[in-house]
């Protein structure tokens, strides 16, 4: 933590968070050493917590000496937090991280299109199965619930999108959408051959008040996967390729996009920073295209005011 760094945590935000305080606060004792080493505690309060033997009890009592000295307290708070690597906790309460406080964080809209109507010209998408498995287990892991539609037109998916913004509630911390299919400059196909924009994606999410202040994280999976007129506030969207440029897919491995996407959030799956990752996912999409002689760029664009953090706990 910035010595420069100050912290507001008032009483009624640590009292929302008090189940998650008690519930994943681990090795009481090092940062019990920390409270006191920095003033947040004093011998009397440790003793009279560690005169408990359950751990919730502990830290039941822990939380009733912190709370009435919120907010006055909250840098000491935070520093006893990091330096005891409590970190479950810290980032609920840090303000430059979305916080993520619900089991589950937030529902994944997974739009998958595969076979198309035989007038609209359009090869199957062979392979996307793999797209869906990876992208199921890995969300999941993160702690969201996935949602699958597969082989929607145009007008289907549109009320899709508008229902799932609709729909998100207070409980939900994030909000998760995979578009994959066949795609022009500007647009995603639908099975019926016929294009949804995706300035109309834009404005449902723009517009929808129940996603307002919630990171809206979109994945793109599309050939000339172009985003158009982006003025969604919390919005982070990536895409499989640049303007009049394919996005590639084998029958066997998926799209390389998918898969380079998967790979690095496995990587990092104790700590997945969305944002910073977005380096790490262009380098991942080059190396694989390499591999099958194709070259693929992929891309992003955020208006995200903090981080999102994923972590997995599987």
């Amino acid at each position: 933590m910035s010595a420069k760094q100050e912290y507001h945590i008032s009483q009624e935000e640590f009292s929302r968070y008090r189940y998650d305080f008690v519930k994943y606060l681990n090795d009481i004792e090092s940062f019990l050493d920390e409270a006191l080493s920095n003033g947040l505690l004093n011998d009397e309060h440790r003793s009279v917590i560690m005169a408990h033997s359950n751990p919730d009890d502990q830290q039941r009592r822990l939380y009733s000496f912190i709370y009435p000295k919120l907010p006055y307290v909250s840098d000491k708070l935070m520093s006893a937090l990091e330096k005891s690597n409590q970190e479950l906790i810290y980032i609920l309460f840090d303000p430059s991280i979305y916080p993520m406080k619900n089991k589950p964080h937030g529902r994944v809209i997974l739009i998958n299109n595969v076979k198309f109507d035989d007038g609209s010209k359009l090869q199957e998408r062979y392979g996307s199965e793999k797209d869906v498995e990876g992208i199921t287990e890995l969300f999941k892991a993160f702690n969201f619930d996935v949602q699958l539609y597969s082989n929607k037109t145009a007008k289907e998916m549109r009320r899709i999108i508008e229902k799932a913004s609709q729909e998100s509630t207070a409980r939900e911390d994030c909000f998760v959408m995979f578009l994959m299919s066949h795609g022009t400059a500007g647009n995603i196909v639908g099975t019926d051959g016929k294009e949804l924009p995706y300035s109309t994606i834009n404005t449902i999410l723009r517009d929808s008040h129940q996603l307002k202040d919630k990171p809206k994280l979109l994945y793109i999976n599309t050939c000339e996967a172009t985003y158009v007129d982006v003025d969604v506030e919390d919005f982070y969207v990536t895409y499989a390729t640049v303007a009049e440029m394919p996005s590639h897919r084998t029958d066997v491995r998926g799209s390389i996009f998918i898969k380079s996407l998967i790979s690095v959030y496995k990587r990092h799956r104790n700590e997945c920073d969305i944002s910073s990752l977005s380096v790490k996912i262009n380098a991942q999409v080059a190396e694989e295209s390499k591999e099958i002689s194709v070259d693929q760029v992929s891309s992003c664009y955020s208006t995200l005011k903090k981080k999102v953090i994923l972590r997995a706990t599987d």
